[in-house]
């Protein structure tokens, strides 16, 4: 398409796209800053009576809980990477719990550039 109305559908997906990509950036933020008070830690894998239990330290508090593996088991007394809620202990993940919000960002930085762009490409 060239011409006036070319150029207004090409403005209009470069805007449409631009928008996106900054609210998939902004709702990447919203996603992280809900799990703040999450951290990172190393726990280590222990058998105790054919259970297997992860132990770490909190601030104050020495934590162990119960859980079955998915996948092989790590080796007794292998160190695990396990994140916690601060306030919670009792609520815990073996992967980060946030770890979409990276794919979420990325993918709107680059809806964002692509909108940033077009308008510059295409006349």
């Amino acid at each position: 398409m060239t011409g006036p109305d070319g150029v207004a559908v090409t403005e209009s997906i470069a805007a449409a796209a631009g928008n996106a990509g900054l609210a998939m950036i902004l709702a990447a933020f919203v996603v992280r800053g809900l799990y703040l008070r999450w951290r990172r830690t190393e726990a280590v894998h222990v058998v105790e009576g054919g259970l297997h239990r992860l132990r770490w330290h909190g601030r104050r508090h020495m934590h162990e809980v119960s859980y079955e593996p998915t996948g092989p088991a790590p080796a007794v007394g292998a160190v695990v990477p396990l994140w916690f809620h601060a306030g919670d202990p009792s609520r815990w993940s073996l992967t980060a719990p946030y770890r979409g919000a990276r794919a979420l960002a990325a993918a709107g930085a680059v809806l964002a550039a692509a909108g940033l762009l077009l308008g510059f490409v295409l006349p």
